[in-house]
């Protein structure tokens, strides 16, 4: 399993990083780099990947590493391969496809870092006899607070603010970095709502995961640790993450009121297939919808339900882009969101 971790990363170390490199050189500077030269340094690149993934690390440089191979670098490889594939049907001179590759590059990490800093709103009316009141709830996935910076979290709390929901839902990644205190989730106790959290894979991935998970009454925030509390007007389920999709089920279906309108929330969406009875709403987030382009298409052979609301028969799955990124700032063919749900009574 190891190996074959490694020999991916070993793929990517080439594809992503050195492969623009080797090409870039060759175009703009008419310079070949021997076999040797690039073996080694797809091996020192793909052994600080590998140490990055396999530790918690708080490291910046191996951060960055990962961020570039992510984003900057990804875009460069695209982009090399797209002008060879072009240029085997159209003549072009080695320094223009240089210039190309460098001005293309530039232009879909500028256009992506724009993406990644924009939070849009995203509005879903749900009406059922099961409600007694009407309730208007916030759902955000995914903030990753370590690839996005306190201030990003100041500027998210604004806006849910602004919206003035009944209670706000964080859908698990709230946290990325071990780098990350308890402090610099400060800014949520300026929400005057009460805040629901499950767990995200993420949070189990901090040096200090047990500290940080202890610490978020500090900052206002209720941990459902696979429980279930009952509000006015509706059910709330809280799953967590650290577990496989049997035993969410398993969670799910021993808290599930039916006579209630039911919410579940859970980082991943796959236990919503696996249900027998289903809840009213399900909430997640985990796909980033890809994030950044081609990598959805990878992201939908792992959950088919990628983005987007999904229903089977009275129950309702909603996936969500996420409002954080992860590895990088950036995103393409996918957008941050705070997702708003308006809930209302038809009795």
């Amino acid at each position: 399993m190891v190996l074959c971790q490694f020999c991916f990363l070993f793929l990517i170390s080439y594809c992503f990083y050195v492969f623009p490199i080797q090409m870039g050189l060759k175009w703009g500077l008419g310079m070949s780099l021997s076999f040797f030269v690039l073996s080694m340094m797809v091996i020192v690149v793909a052994v600080l990947l590998f140490y990055y993934f396999k530790t918690k690390t708080k490291l910046f440089i191996l951060k960055f590493v990962a961020s570039l191979g992510l984003g900057v670098c990804f875009f460069a490889s695209l982009m090399t391969f797209m002008i060879l594939l072009l240029t085997t049907y159209i003549d072009v001179d080695d320094f223009n496809k240089f210039i190309c590759m460098i001005l293309l590059t530039n232009v879909c990490a500028i256009y992506a870092r724009y993406q990644g800093s924009i939070i849009r709103l995203k509005t879903i009316t749900i009406a059922s006899s099961k409600l007694t009141e009407s309730k208007t709830l916030v759902f955000i996935s995914d903030v990753h607070i370590g690839t996005r910076s306190s201030g990003y979290l100041e500027s998210l709390v604004n806006q849910i603010q602004a919206l003035n929901p009944d209670y706000v839902l964080i859908g698990g990644d709230l946290i990325d970095s071990s780098a990350t205190t308890i402090d610099d989730l400060r800014v949520l106790t300026d929400l005057s709502m009460p805040i629901y959290f499950v767990t995200g894979n993420h949070e189990y991935y901090l040096e200090c995961s047990d500290l940080m998970l202890s610490q978020l009454k500090d900052v206002s925030i209720y941990w459902l640790n696979d429980k279930a509390i009952t509000l006015p007007g509706f059910q709330l389920i809280g799953v967590n993450d650290n577990q496989s999709t049997e035993s969410q089920c398993h969670v799910i279906s021993q808290s599930l009121d039916l006579e209630s309108f039911s919410i579940v929330m859970v980082h991943k969406p796959s236990c919503f297939d696996a249900l027998e009875q289903k809840p009213d709403l399900m909430v997640s987030g985990h796909t980033h919808n890809g994030q950044i382009f081609p990598f959805g298409l990878l992201v939908r052979l792992r959950f088919p339900k990628i983005y987007g609301l999904y229903e089977e028969n009275a129950s309702k799955l909603y996936v969500s882009s996420g409002v954080g990124t992860w590895g990088n700032n950036m995103r393409l063919g996918s957008v941050n969101e705070i997702v708003c749900f308006q809930l209302n009574s038809c009795s």
